[in-house]
């Protein structure tokens, strides 16, 4: 679970980049302390949707999130 802590930080900022003055970046990090899983995957999955508004390594850093997420809880076969 370390290292989803680790990654969360770079997430955070990922998804505040793509969401200027909504505070969802602080959100995403509230819920990654509080170990709200399912609310954090699921704003990752949000950007994941619209991948063409990810530049560079973003979309392989949220996707890699999800995968230890799912790693920790045990939902990877």
């Amino acid at each position: 679970m370390r290292i989803v802590f680790e990654l969360a930080p770079v997430i955070g900022t990922i998804i505040s980049a793509h969401c200027p003055g909504t505070g969802a970046g602080e959100e995403f990090m509230r819920e990654c302390v509080h170990g709200h899983w399912d609310e954090a995957t699921a704003m990752v999955e949000g950007m994941l949707a619209e991948p063409w508004h990810l530049k560079g390594h973003q979309e392989s850093r949220l996707r890699e999130f999800l995968q230890l997420v799912q790693l920790d809880q045990g939902s990877v076969a």
